[in-house]
């Protein structure tokens, strides 16, 4: 018996979801419209009427100060307002619509969330990119706007703090201050025998060094302090991103005015010394916008739109093309068991197929109970022989009559899934600028499930305007067995949903597929495990080719213990219409994995067969849903690119492709998980290559900033160097407890408790750091989930472009007896973390803003030739020339090619004043 994994292996989180585009859009008369804030779920609808009424306060309020910060170049115009879809006006006291043409309410921009938040009740924004672009959203918690008061007292005009987190998401500009005990970006800096407080101001800002518990007299080069402004600062009239709360701050600084010396802030190093307003100008809404007359502030109120989320509405598209015959038993089945058993109570579904021309099957109807399931599961053409008999496969024919017939002036929460060829006949130019404007103008998302025949490729259109739609597209390989197929069908459309099923954690989860090729053996075995956040609903199940004769003697299962169950020899016929062969338990038998029973443990199976000489692929799979409805214990999944475009050209002039993974618990960050990143490419001629060598990937989450900005937070990165052809790169996560060490923030209470009075966040630098005390760890899982996929056009390599990674570990200590400094780092990789460096630019100054700059001549610079691949660790010992005093020292890795790797972590050390130096260095 030959059991082994499947090519296509698709085991989807409790939620796994790509990121939705943001819809924000700048104007001609410099307005921004398209923002949407939305209200979580899990928010107290109590407060629906006081959220809503300090949001339209908030944007009010700072629509003239970005205005101002942004010498009149733009303005908050529109601003659409998304309540859940169980919230009432009698609560709100406020009329809620449903969205209607091209209202937006797919993405999000900023966030609602419950409670205070982990770094308390100031608004933060979510970065994973670079300097100069836009992060992933905007988080405010409710008690922000419920403690209006309180609000304003501890943290300043509201209204500024929404302009600077405004900044930080939609240009990609950062805190332009430092954080206490941060490796990389420390709230201290030493300047001619002083400390100064990290910071960018166009003066000096006087203030005080405070303990946590707000006493005085903290010593920042010893302690864990903090700078907390006092008086009036009325010098001070910059920057928004340090200090929101004076009043006399009304922008940012530029170069011209900034203080000579501002410090290893947040922003100062991520953007390499570039100002605030370099950032913001250079970015494309300004690229030909010049400075405007300043409008009158009653012209630069936002209009707000109240709209409840909609409900999904599903409209499957269904090609019925002569080429379908082959896979349509599979077809049928697969969208059969989506509507049977997979859609929640009272979805509303719409089916429509199509050839040469399209036909509404059935109208939209929800599925109210099993009856009406089972009629409109029947209403799917029954056999190939009710197909067309012509090979027209008209998609735009079917999305037509779907917006037309189905959807018309009930387009809000449309989400069409077409099932098709998926080939370069089925859709033209013009056809894909129409279903573009369909989703540009009604915000209806466009998923597909694409069957292309051997030796073709699917359009890779399908794949780019459901990234822009927020909707999934999955192409299958229709060389693979048809046990496969059926399971890659039924796993695809369930993906699907989960973009915007009400209640993504109540998916099931395939915690288990095992592809089983039976020719002469009698027997299978294999092995999965359910951990402690699943449970219930559990089914093991075996894909069959035949139903009736389906060769299955018995199957018994082997816990942890060792303890024995079964063997069970009856099967059950109620998941027949699917080929999928489950246990007949005897009544009143509990099922021996599912709820009420210890989970989070391995169990074994042993299958019996019936004597069979012929070969027949099965499938061994496990299904399991989450034991609880807490939110708390939802694991969610969640990746997106640094690209918002699906399809790509790899050049020189072209940024790498880097794939980010958000692993959350209840919408905390899971830190220290193991997350792995599997590719499969998927060539123009229709074969797949899934590669092997130096795969799968570990993504990282260790904060270093030039891939990933903040360790802690739950999201990992990782940069791709690897690009063997051009073709569609299909990624795969992986994520696991990591030999359970993986954690989350307890549930109730901030990240770490706020200084007493200091109106500056201490969230976040480059970590989050979690007290032991407040840790909770995850327990064992596993989850597989599918990733970003992308569409490859063409490799424009003819030189090294990859850079290495940035050392975040430098150390240098100064010894005494030999009058010599001693650097300590972990070499990177020739190309970010891959490969090896053929050497370094160690540089040394005396400011530690000359080391920020990309180009000073107030540094030194030692350059250390040697070879270390990544992972090293690497000593060398060096001679300041003629350094006494303090000292900030940094380091480059360089490459083959001349390539640098961004500047290090930078460390102070003190020379002592009779130390002598001479100018050399060696390697020990």
């Amino acid at each position: 018996m030959k059991i082994k994994p499947s090519l296509f292996l698709l085991l989807l989180s409790s939620s796994c979801m790509v990121s939705t585009l943001s819809r924000v859009y700048l104007t001609p008369d410099g307005g921004y419209k398209g923002i949407v804030v939305r209200i979580d779920k899990d928010v107290n609808q109590d407060h629906c009427h006081e959220i809503i009424k300090n949001i339209k306060s908030l944007f009010t309020a700072g629509s003239p100060i970005l205005h101002s910060a942004l010498s009149g170049r733009a303005y908050f115009s529109r601003v659409t307002i998304i309540v859940p879809p169980s919230w009432s006006e009698e609560k709100c006291n406020h009329s809620i619509t449903t969205p209607t043409g091209n209202t937006p309410y797919k993405s999000t921009d900023i966030l609602i969330t419950p409670g205070t938040g982990l770094a308390g009740s100031i608004p933060y924004t979510v970065q994973s990119k670079q300097c100069g672009e836009q992060g992933e959203k905007i988080i405010f918690t409710e008690h922000f706007f419920t403690a209006w008061n309180t609000t304003s007292t501890r943290w300043g005009q509201p209204a500024k703090l929404l302009v600077k987190e405004w900044a930080k998401y939609r240009y990609g500009v950062f805190d332009e201050f430092g954080f206490s005990g941060d490796r990389f970006y420390p709230n201290y800096f030493k300047s001619g025998g002083s400390i100064y407080p990290t910071g960018t101001t166009n003066a000096m800002l006087t203030g005080s060094w405070i303990y946590k518990n707000g006493s005085s007299l903290c010593d920042p080069t010893a302690d864990q302090c903090y700078f907390r402004p006092e008086g009036p600062n009325k010098q001070i009239t910059c920057s928004l991103n340090y200090v929101p709360f004076l009043a006399t701050v009304t922008g940012w600084c530029d170069k011209d005015h900034a203080k000579s010396e501002i410090g290893p802030g947040k922003h100062n190093v991520l953007c390499q010394g570039r100002s605030v307003p370099d950032v913001i100008f250079a970015h494309s809404d300004f690229k030909t916008r010049t400075q405007r007359s300043v409008r009158l502030s009653q012209e630069l109120v936002p209009v707000f739109d109240i709209v409840r989320q909609p409900l999904p509405k599903y409209v499957l598209l269904i090609e019925t093309s002569r080429a379908m015959s082959g896979v349509w038993k599979w077809v049928r089945k697969a969208t059969q068991n989506l509507i049977k058993y997979e859609l929640p109570d009272n979805t509303e579904v719409a089916i429509v197929t199509f050839s040469s021309e399209a036909v509404v099957t059935h109208n939209l109807t929800p599925l109210t109970s099993e009856r009406v399931r089972a009629r409109l599961a029947d209403t799917i053409p029954d056999s190939h022989n009710r197909l067309s008999r012509t090979d027209d496969r008209c998609v735009i024919c079917a999305v037509k009559v779907a917006m037309d017939q189905v959807l018309r002036n009930r387009e809000a929460g449309g989400h069409l899934i077409i099932l098709t060829h998926g080939d370069k006949r089925t859709l033209s130019e013009d056809d894909e600028e129409i279903l573009s404007e369909y989703d540009k103008y009604y915000n209806v998302r466009v998923s597909s499930v694409l069957l292309p025949m051997p030796g073709e490729a699917p359009l890779s259109y399908y794949n780019t305007i459901a990234t822009h739609s927020g909707g999934r597209s999955r192409s299958l390989d229709l060389s693979a067995s048809k046990m496969e197929t059926l399971a890659a069908l039924i796993d695809s459309l369930v993906e699907i949903i989960g973009v915007d099923t009400p209640d993504p954690s109540d998916l099931p989860v395939t915690v288990h597929h095992q592809a089983i090729t039976r020719s002469q053996s009698w027997s299978s075995e294999g092995q999965f495990f359910i951990d402690r956040m699943l449970g219930r609903d559990t089914v093991f199940g075996i894909f069959v080719e035949d139903d009736e004769d389906h060769q299955i003697k018995s199957v018994k299962f082997t816990d942890e213990e060792g303890s024995v169950f079964g063997p069970y020899t009856k099967m059950s016929s109620i998941l027949d219409g699917i080929n999928l062969k489950t246990i007949n338990f005897p009544l009143g038998e509990k099922t021996p994995f599912d709820e009420g029973v210890v989970s989070g443990s391995s169990w074994r199976y042993h299958i019996s067969w019936y004597k069979d000489t012929a070969q027949i692929q099965s499938i061994a799979r496990v299904r399991s849903r989450q034991r609880d409805s807490s939110p708390a214990n939802n694991l969610e999944i969640i990746s997106w690119t640094n690209y918002d475009s699906s399809s790509l050209s790899i050049s020189p002039s072209s940024s790498p492709l880097t794939i980010y993974t958000q692993v959350t618990m209840g919408g905390r960050g899971v830190v220290e998980a193991r997350v792995s990143l599997s590719l499969q490419i998927l060539h123009s001629n229709g074969t797949r290559s899934l590669l092997t060598e130096g795969f799968p990937l570990q993504m990282t989450d260790d904060g270093f900033g030039d891939v990933d900005l903040v360790s802690g937070d739950g999201i990992y990165s990782r940069h791709l160097t690897i690009y063997p052809s051009p073709g569609r790169y299909i990624f795969t996560i992986t994520v696991t407890d990591n030999n359970n060490t993986a954690y989350v923030h307890t549930v109730g209470g901030a990240m770490d408790t706020h200084p007493q009075d200091l109106p500056v966040t201490v969230c976040c630098g480059s970590s989050i750091e979690v007290p032991a005390s407040q840790r909770q760890a995850t327990t064992r899982f596993i989850r597989t989930a599918a990733g970003p996929v992308v569409d490859i056009v063409s490799i424009e390599m003819d030189r090294d472009i990859f850079p290495p990674a940035t050392i975040g570990d430098l150390g240098v200590t100064y010894g005494g007896d030999e009058q010599e400094l001693i650097a300590s780092w972990t070499a990177p990789g020739g190309d970010y973390n891959d490969g090896e460096v053929s050497g370094y630019h160690l540089v040394y100054s005396a400011s530690i803003d000359s080391l920020l700059q990309p180009v000073s001549e107030d540094r030194e610079l030692i350059v250390i030739s040697r070879r270390d691949r990544a992972g090293v660790r690497v000593d060398h010992a060096f001679h300041a020339e003629g350094v006494q005093g303090d000292l900030y020292v940094g380091i480059r890795a360089e490459d083959d090619s001349g390539n640098l790797g961004r500047i290090s972590n930078l460390v102070s050390v003190n020379i002592p004043r009779n130390a002598v130096n001479t100018p050399t260095s060696h390697q020990p």
